[in-house]
């Protein structure tokens, strides 16, 4: 996700870049006129690497607004395979089958999966892509299927076409984009209905409003991935496809997006992303311009705390949607909120409402989109805390996803209309809970380096757990100047990175803006390592310094799983206890239902 300004006033127009052949009666004429079609795209200097094979329509019955239709609640896996060079590159862990079966535990029936491939080329000159990349994108693909969710593929982050579109690079960029295509379309050619490729992303320039050379490159890039797809033939060439408003901008769609030619009937879908109002959704840099309220609904509760909300408004955004679904739900196309959320921010006065509020907007922007039968993706960055940024609604960590904040999780279940079950039993915002585990230390002191308390782990407790293990800081902040907790290895010669909420941090860190806590406040730390720092760990163990930091408790646990509380068992199904044998009540404790923990308190 990029962030992307509200623009209006644009004039529309109509530029067909490309054409492709359509109307002919056998399959073998379909394969040849479309593969010569994306080869004159792609010229001699980039050349695919693909054997189109005769259109197959087995299976592929399902239209564009039936796919659409289909997904009642969308989830993007959010900084992950978009990340360069590796999947771990911005701090998040690799993706498990565990936190896939979490999402649609939860509800969430469709899955958009961002793919940076550009970083994974085996070749670059006919941009073949790395084998053992494709597999990975396999294997979450799978996992996602298995589960019987929608799922969409993109091309994300890609900054060689999507950050110049330009008269200049065009001819380059669709050559290029055309043997990207024609190779990841044809690795997953035999897939069934249930799977979407998208062409492009937020194609743009500083995020300004856009020429009309800006909009007919877009447009060019559509045409280009729709031929370079249809042609590889089998399924493909029945295939959901989804493409891209400029920016993935709904303003600029409606006024400059241009329907890309496609020889088969209803599969097309358009796509746009939609955080707004911008200062609300996402936050700007200047404080003055951003919000902690929206909708009519919630004005008076703004006014009572001295507090505005902006005039785009629940009717604002219904008008948009409906506009939306006028110029192309009407016209035959599948719509596809791509991206949608809000950053979790909130202010210590009213916490409470505005993480209502957050609810609400997320019921109102998902029930507005599903009104329509538009399918609409959360973004989901793992980023928590209070700010911007902060879409996480699953905290990804080690192997396991659980909920993070259970009022977003809310919001959506409404908008969606499909049951909500809260997740009991985690922190403030929600998450998981920490049962079992050891107190390394417990007491009251203050951290000033040297002056104050540093504390030593010994490597021997670490190695009692495993790579997953948490350590968890409970403190109170107590600070005239700054505060700051920082880690070494047991030998103090140097420092671990470590990992919180999803992102990763380098020796050290602030607690008041890692967390929404301030001078005074208590806090909590939930601290993960990545591999090669635990075996460090295991061989050094730690010490933990600071200043500003009054210390309370240090545990190191290791998690348990994906859990709720539950206090009943009203649904009559049988409850055990962890030796597996069946029990008629529950204490406290720890318990197996229906193949998963429970924490009983």
């Amino acid at each position: 996700m990029e962030i992307f300004a509200k623009y209006d006033g644009l004039v529309k127009k109509k530029t067909y870049i490309c054409s492709t052949i359509i109307n002919y009666t056998t399959n073998m004429k379909i394969k040849n006129l479309l593969l010569l079609s994306v080869l004159m795209l792609s010229g001699s200097s980039v050349q695919a690497q693909t054997t189109a094979v005769d259109p197959d329509a087995t299976g592929m019955e399902m239209t564009a607004q039936e796919w659409t239709k289909g997904v009642v609640m969308g989830w993007n896996l959010g900084n992950s395979l978009e990340c360069p060079n590796t999947e771990t590159s911005w701090g998040n862990p690799e993706t498990t089958k565990e936190m896939i079966h979490a999402v649609r535990e939860a509800g969430f029936n469709g899955i958009r999966i961002p793919i940076r491939w550009a970083d994974h080329l085996a070749d670059a000159a006919t941009m073949t892509i790395d084998e053992a990349w494709l597999k990975r994108v396999q294997e979450i693909v799978d996992w996602c299927l298995d589960e019987d969710m929608f799922v969409v593929i993109n091309d994300h982050h890609e900054e060689w076409y999507d950050r110049h579109p330009t008269y200049d690079k065009q001819e380059e960029n669709n050559q290029k984009l055309a043997a990207l295509w024609t190779n990841v379309a044809t690795y997953f050619r035999d897939y069934g209905c249930k799977l979407a490729f998208a062409g492009t992303n937020e194609t743009t320039i500083n995020w300004a409003n856009p020429t009309k050379e800006n909009q007919e490159v877009q447009n060019s890039y559509n045409q280009t991935f729709v031929d370079a797809v249809r042609a590889t033939g089998g399924k493909n060439y029945y295939r959901v496809l989804v493409v891209q408003t400029y920016a993935c901008s709904p303003y600029h769609g409606l006024s400059g997006f241009v329907i890309p030619e496609d020889p088969a009937e209803k599969r097309l879908c358009v796509e746009y992303h939609y955080y707004d109002p911008y200062g609300y959704g996402l936050l700007s840099d200047n404080a003055s311009q951003n919000y902690y309220y929206w909708g009519e609904a919630y004005k008076a509760k703004a006014e009572a705390q001295g507090m505005k909300v902006p005039s785009d408004n629940e009717k604002t955004q219904e008008n948009l949607f409906e506009r939306i679904r006028k110029k192309w739900w009407d016209e035959g196309l599948g719509v596809v909120m791509g991206e949608f959320g809000v950053t979790n921010h909130f202010t210590a006065e009213d916490k409470e409402t505005q993480q209502e509020n957050m609810s609400y907007y997320l019921k109102t922007t998902l029930g507005h989109a599903r009104e329509r039968g538009f399918a609409a993706f959360l973004w989901d960055n793992n980023g928590f805390g209070n700010g911007n940024e902060k879409f996480g609604l699953f905290r990804r960590s080690g192997t396991t996803a659980t909920v993070g904040n259970e009022y977003f999780l809310k919001g959506l279940c409404e908008g969606a209309g499909i049951e909500y079950h809260e997740s009991e039993g985690g922190g403030e915002d929600g998450g998981e809970t920490i049962d079992g585990g050891d107190v390394i230390w417990e007491g009251d002191e203050m951290m000033d380096w040297g002056n104050g308390l540093q504390l030593p782990i010994a490597n021997t407790e670490f190695s009692g757990y495993s790579k997953d293990v948490r350590l968890i800081l409970d403190y109170t902040l107590d600070f005239s100047d700054y505060n700051m907790i920082q880690f070494f290895y047991g030998d103090w010669k140097e420092n671990p990175s470590f990992i919180i909420d999803g992102i990763t941090y380098e020796k050290e860190y602030t607690p008041s803006n890692v967390h929404p806590i301030g001078n005074g406040e208590d806090g909590e730390s939930i601290i993960t390592f990545s591999e090669d720092v635990y075996n460090t760990l295991k061989e050094k163990g730690m010490n933990i310094q600071g200043h500003g930091v009054r210390l309370k408790k240090v545990v190191l646990a290791d998690p348990t799983g994906i859990r709720s509380v539950f206090t009943n068992t009203d649904d009559n199904s049988p409850v055990y206890n962890l030796a597996g044998q069946q029990v008629k009540s529950t204490k406290k404790g720890v318990y197996i239902k229906n193949g998963k923990k429970y924490i009983v308190k």
